[in-house]
């Protein structure tokens, strides 16, 4: 498998994405996004919406969570509402209009996630503050990693429902997991470098969510650029 236009088709249930584009006729095969057949009567594939939403929100808050370069939260707040739930959210959409419900629930329950940070950290919204009031800092840590423990259970389902997909898909999943964990254990045992475990590994998950964006996106009819899809 050496490039979008030269790799074989790939079957696993009823998982597929297969690209359009004029004469030449692709398929990759994944566990997070695809349908029966084409997506619409043009060939529509909403997974680089997807894949590209989580990347960069991925990106953003790896860095947030590492402390690299700031640990004020709002930073990703904007990052999470604008692209992270919207794009994800939007894809999800398109899956469940495709009829792939495996690409659908995947990309509607991470929007979810970014949503649910968003919410929580907005100061309009009036979390927050609540919880601040009610147990400082420590306790915003402590709902956040409840929360992220949950998404981790979700990210492990579907990583036990890709075993048979391209090895892109099952590392992109297996970095959501342990991104997921590492976080949700920092915030219930307020050890940080917990935290900053999962902030590095969300920063490897958006380079590898970003790749596979590209793999997708960068056709011949679009670049000369070929990258292996595996």
């Amino acid at each position: 498998m050496t490039s979008l236009d030269q790799k074989n088709d790939i079957e696993h249930c009823e998982i597929d994405i297969t690209n359009n584009s004029g004469s030449d006729h692709h398929t990759v095969s994944n566990g997070v996004h695809g349908a029966h057949g084409a997506h619409g009567a043009a060939g529509f594939n909403p997974a680089p919406i997807g894949f590209g939403a989580f990347a960069l929100c991925s990106f953003v808050l790896g860095l947030y969570n590492s402390g690299l370069i700031t640990d004020l939260p709002q930073v990703a707040v904007g990052v999470a509402f604008g692209y992270g739930a919207m794009g994800q959210f939007v894809c999800g959409i398109c899956e469940i209009i495709a009829g792939n419900a495996f690409a659908a629930t995947t990309m509607l329950t991470f929007a979810g996630f970014f949503l649910t940070f968003g919410i929580m950290m907005v100061p309009s919204s009036g979390i927050l503050e609540l919880t601040m009031s009610m147990g400082g800092i420590e306790a915003v840590h402590k709902c956040m990693g409840l929360v992220q423990i949950a998404y981790a259970i979700a990210a492990f389902l579907f990583l036990l429902g890709t075993l048979r997909q391209p090895i892109l898909i099952r590392l992109v999943l297996l970095q959501v997991f342990l991104a997921f964990f590492t976080g949700g254990v920092g915030g219930l045992t307020g050890v940080h470098n917990w935290t900053l475990a999962s902030g590095w590994i969300s920063f490897t998950l958006s380079l590898t969510a970003w790749y596979i964006m590209s793999a997708l996106l960068f056709t011949p009819q679009n670049t000369f650029i070929k990258l292996p899809f595996f």
